[in-house]
């Protein structure tokens, strides 16, 4: 294949290129502009050409892909095709930078966004799997922000299409970092449980801003990596205000072996929507799709086809059938003729109104019961979060009475403070508040005290109340002036 034509835009009939986006092992990602409706889309070409298996495994996917780019939190595929020198190309929503990866070389997220983000995209991680797609390359690249900052994943199925099997080139191509330890000695097998790892370890860097068993400052090679991903347990998340059931959920989805992770992304975002309650953050509600097939969400909106009762659903118009056709009862000419003066002839009359009456009764119920039949689904439906997950629980109080004072030879100055509470059984969280410095080291202590190395000019603290089941009252602030 001519290196130039693979590193050149292809000229695509009704879009004009514009710029360069990025490039990945197998593809690059223009940015064109679509003539008719007018607006930016990314264009994504593949280096391989159209013949043979890579065409029909290309074209399988953007089929799969076009079933769930509806989905809120996948990115939208408006379109395939074949250029004119042969290049395989997928049209999608244009996503303005930053994507995540960028996003966390600046520092990482907060635990609020952090786990808002995941369960997002956990729901579109589940509504793949239910129809058969596996990721197979969930990393902070692959996570995009749509103009209305929604989070949105991309690039499903693209890596299973591409270059040849050879152990190296795999390797390069599963992204390390985030790869399961199955797929990093030789599995080839796609399962949904290697989909929530990838997207727990990218959890993880939303928390800590790198992946889960990278050394910082450390050049570590891709296989010294893939050991410590395959032997070693998963670091701490270092994070003070990150509860212990955060860390535990991720080493949950985490774990070595596939068949001891959550079952399903759906499970998993709902381990997140727990550690949310927990932490009395907004519930983020999980969108699934919905397919018009499955007749039992169709009966019930409550009770889906998971059993799923803390779901936003995506569905499809079911068809509607013809309408039935009214049957009219005619009445016998002769009861015309009847003289309804006489007693006989009120009573024919009043059995023919019986019969009248009743086929109209009949003709409605049948036609009523038709129509419930036959009523679409609603397209999206949110529902009502567990009552079990209790998303708006009390707050913590933070602490009281916080005074600080200068030590006799001016060197150190101890802060103090009271219990939020009398009957107080939690801890503290305490670091010096330095100007323009925002990443201080956090300490713990069961006390209420605190000694910090005096500072000319002043010596500030924050100290943070921690209950006993790991929620983080707000801070409280103090400043001692030191000469």
């Amino acid at each position: 294949m001519n290196l130039d034509r693979e590193e050149s835009p292809p000229s695509i009939p009704g879009f004009t290129y514009l710029r360069d986006l990025g490039a990945g092992g197998y593809s690059r990602v223009y940015l064109y502009e679509q003539h008719m409706p007018q607006r930016e889309v990314a264009v994504k070409v593949m280096d391989c050409g159209v013949g043979g298996g890579p065409a029909a495994r290309f074209e399988s996917e953007a089929n799969l892909m076009a079933r769930v780019s509806s989905h809120p939190a996948i990115l939208s595929i408006y379109g395939a095709g074949t250029s004119a020198d042969g290049r395989l190309f997928l049209v999608m929503e244009y996503c303005p930078p930053p994507q995540l990866s960028s996003a966390l070389r600046r520092g990482p997220l907060s635990v609020a966004e952090a786990l808002r983000t995941t369960i997002q995209i956990a729901g579109a991680v589940e509504s793949a799997h239910r129809v058969g797609i596996v990721h197979r390359d969930i990393k902070p690249a692959n996570i995009l922000f749509t103009a209305y900052r929604r989070p949105v994943l991309s690039d499903f199925g693209i890596s299973a299409m591409s270059g040849p099997r050879d152990e190296a080139a795999e390797l390069r191509g599963m992204s390390v970092p985030w790869a399961p330890p199955e797929q990093l000695v030789g599995s080839h097998t796609a399962e949904p449980t290697s989909d929530i790892y990838s997207l727990a370890a990218t959890t993880y860097a939303m928390l800590t801003g790198r992946s889960p068993f990278e050394i910082p400052d450390a050049s570590d090679s891709v296989y010294e990596m893939s050991r410590r991903i395959i032997k070693d347990p998963l670091p701490p998340l270092g994070r003070q205000d990150a509860p212990p059931s955060l860390y535990r959920v991720l080493a949950v989805a985490m774990s070595k072996d596939p068949a001891r992770r959550y079952p399903s992304a759906l499970a998993f975002a709902r381990a997140l929507q727990q550690v949310e309650a927990e932490l009395d953050l907004p519930m983020t509600a999980v969108d699934l799709f919905h397919d018009a097939g499955e007749p039992e969400y169709a009966g019930d909106l409550d009770d889906g086809p998971t059993g799923d009762s803390n779901a936003t659903r995506l569905g499809v118009f079911e068809p509607v059938a013809e309408p039935v056709a009214h049957r009219t009862v005619n009445i016998p000419d002769d009861t015309a003729e009847v003289d309804t003066g006489t007693p006989r002839s009120r009573v024919l009359i009043g059995a023919l109104a019986v019969l009248v009456t009743v086929g109209v009764v009949v003709t409605a119920v049948v036609t009523s019961r038709i129509s419930q039949q036959n009523r679409p689904v609603a397209t999206f439906a949110t529902l009502a979060p567990a009552n079990s997950a209790n998303p708006l629980g009390s707050s913590v109080a933070p602490p009281r009475n916080l005074s600080g004072s200068v030590s006799e030879d001016g060197t150190t100055v101890t802060f103090s403070w009271e219990a939020p509470e009398g009957d107080w059984d939690g801890s503290f969280l305490f670091r010096e508040d330095v100007a323009g410095q925002s990443d201080s080291e956090m300490h713990s202590t069961r006390g209420t005290t605190a000694q910090l190395p005096a500072r000319s000019g002043s010596t500030c603290v924050e100290v943070y109340s921690v209950r006993s089941d790991g929620r983080t009252s707000a801070p409280v602030s103090a400043c001692v002036p030191v000469d």
